[in-house]
């Protein structure tokens, strides 16, 4: 009977111990380690804005050096999926076409199931996105 009532007076005790919130001498709760957090988050908005964006996924769906072909392949996608972002980048001497802004390789892999059919070249490329893209 002793360990019981022990185990019923320790077992609160240790979770509130355990909690990074507490009660002030108003009776509101207040986050212990609320300026550690404040800080990780300033640091993580720092690195996004010296990266220009954040890592995720796009499908590329042409890569040619002719231009023509990129703009035909881009009205065709924008045609079937008007919802999904496409974007047309040139690296000397080649453009690239690639469409969707994912977070992960998986969000892509399911876009590019749906697509297979008209676009079957279509795979998933890492890059960095701009984090405005991601704001709905």
């Amino acid at each position: 009977m002793k360990g019981l009532i022990t185990i019923l007076f320790l077992v609160p005790l240790l979770l509130f111990a355990k909690s990074d919130t507490t009660f002030n001498s108003n009776n509101q709760i207040t986050n212990i380690n609320q300026e550690g957090i404040d800080n990780l988050v300033s640091k993580y908005k720092l690195i996004l804005k010296n990266k220009k964006g954040i890592e995720g996924w796009r499908l590329q769906i042409k890569f040619t050096s002719k231009r023509e072909d990129i703009l035909r392949y881009q009205i065709k996608f924008t045609n079937l999926y008007p919802q999904t972002p496409s974007q047309i980048t040139f690296n000397s001497p080649y453009y690239k076409l690639t469409v969707g802004n994912f977070r992960t390789k998986n969000e892509a892999l399911k876009i590019k199931q749906k697509i297979k059919n008209e676009f079957p070249g279509a795979h998933p490329i890492s890059i960095i996105i701009d984090t405005d893209l991601f704001k709905k």
